[in-house]
């Protein structure tokens, strides 16, 4: 059955939002994971690594705590290692999560310019040409929205809401990071709870089923910990955080991480939708087929 060609280019209430997301993801799904993971793979296979030493080091910090009890106030706490860990984890952080908007934005660019056909060859070539920009993009809003938080955690959650639009005003509207930036918050003026109200449900819903990915780890630890109190000896923190509890771990990051693809399509709608009601652009295009339709 062949999919049906979903119109990004008008007004969409919440739930239409939501609904048309998890649609485009169903019958996108497979093309969009493969491109992800030829574009952003190499960048998320780095950040997995970094997750899994980083994991690493904090286990081993119960063994460490159990031999040493004041270990925990001495100044070989805070070692080198971590340090590095958490740095180069965030760097792969934000190489990662511009790579993905990027891959899943010019996915769905070619997906409108198509009809419904993505070019593989587009969403690479464009990526490829953006990166710079989009890693800047990530920069940015990541130093706005974190001064942001520090000056009474609220400016922070008020920045969010419009410079998530940021990467989709880069990709379809061509603009520099500086102008995208600014354009966000002229796009979101009079929309600023409405499109708050999307994104705290989309996020509520990727938390929601990013909890059954880690359940498997949370009932290992459970298990684990209630076979060991049986024993004579108590159970110790160092034995329950195994390399099996790292592995599911693990395996709980990478969907987590994956599952954020789901958010970045609803920006997408959520942008059109607010340049749709700003800019009528989808209802002048409309207007432009119906003429040339007509002619003979």
């Amino acid at each position: 059955m062949e999919n049906q060609y979903i119109q990004f280019k008008k007004q969409r209430e919440i739930g239409e939002i939501i609904s048309d997301t998890f649609k485009f993801l169903r019958e996108n799904y497979k093309l969009l994971f493969s491109l992800i993971f030829k574009i952003a793979g190499p960048a998320f296979l780095i950040l997995l690594l970094c997750v899994g030493y980083y994991l690493f080091l904090t286990f081993g910090f119960f063994e460490k705590i159990e031999k040493s009890p004041n270990f925990l106030f001495s100044n070989n706490f805070f070692t080198p290692q971590i340090f590095l860990a958490a740095i180069v984890m965030l760097v792969s952080l934000l190489i990662y999560s511009s790579l993905l908007y990027g891959t899943v934005l010019y996915f769905i660019k070619s997906y409108i310019e198509n009809n419904g056909v993505v070019d593989e060859t587009e969403v690479k070539y464009g990526v490829r040409n953006l990166v710079w920009e989009l890693i800047g993009t990530s920069v940015i809003i990541s130093i706005m929205v974190f001064f942001g938080l520090l000056l009474c955690f609220f400016p922070g959650i008020y920045l969010m809401v419009p410079l998530s639009l940021a990467f989709s005003i880069i990709v379809f509207d061509k603009l520099s990071i500086i102008d995208a930036i600014s354009h966000c918050f002229k796009l979101i003026q009079g929309n600023w709870w409405v499109t708050f109200a999307a994104l705290l449900v989309m996020w509520l819903l990727i938390y929601i089923i990013g909890i059954i990915f880690s359940l498997p780890a949370l009932f290992y630890s459970l298990i684990k910990g209630f076979t060991m109190a049986q024993e004579i000896s108590a159970a110790k923190p160092s034995e329950i955080f195994d390399w099996i509890y790292l592995a599911l771990n693990l395996l709980s990051t990478l969907a987590q991480y994956l599952l954020y693809t789901i958010m970045v399509i609803a920006t997408a709608f959520i942008y059109f939708n607010l340049n749709e009601k700003k800019n009528f652009t989808g209802t002048y295009e409309n207007i432009e087929n119906l003429g040339k339709g007509n002619d003979f």
